[in-house]
């Protein structure tokens, strides 16, 4: 079992937390992880600009950032917290030509493969082997989504 908390500070109902919850879960399903819980904050790119500056430094939106903590709790280990600003997600998705929900979907792959330890900034090769997991992950999730 998955446990996925959800916190909506973009104000407006985009992403339903039934979806964000859905998502989460086929990540750990394809990759056969179970007994694990996340947190998936919504936000604007204020709020997500803020945590960038304090915790990393760097003074400007970006779309994602995750932070891991991998404590147990209770019979779940936390893996930690996704966050996602949504005005980045639709500036990006104009920007690629591709839908805000296809974007949205590729950000919370890629947070969530961060908390599981995957680091595209560590080598070419840390990149390729994460870049293919999370487009392969995506792609999977937008077409069984889509079905419906």
């Amino acid at each position: 079992m998955i446990k996925v908390n959800f916190l909506n500070n973009y104000k407006k109902r985009i992403f339903s937390a039934k979806f964000v919850k859905y998502v989460c879960e086929y990540v750990f399903k394809e990759l056969n992880i179970e007994k694990v819980e996340v947190t998936v904050v919504l936000c604007k790119n204020d709020e997500i600009k803020d945590y960038n500056k304090k915790f990393r430094g760097k003074d400007y939106p970006t779309d994602v950032l995750s932070f891991p903590y991998n404590e147990k709790n209770g019979r779940y280990v936390y893996l930690g917290d996704v966050i996602i600003s949504l005005d980045k997600v639709y500036s990006q998705s104009y920007e690629y030509g591709v839908e805000p929900i296809d974007e949205f979907v590729r950000l919370l792959v890629h947070g969530i493969l961060h908390l599981l330890g995957y680091d595209h900034e560590t080598s070419q090769e840390d990149e390729k082997v994460m870049m293919e997991l999370q487009d392969k992950l995506v792609d999977k999730i937008l077409v069984s989504f889509k079905k419906f």
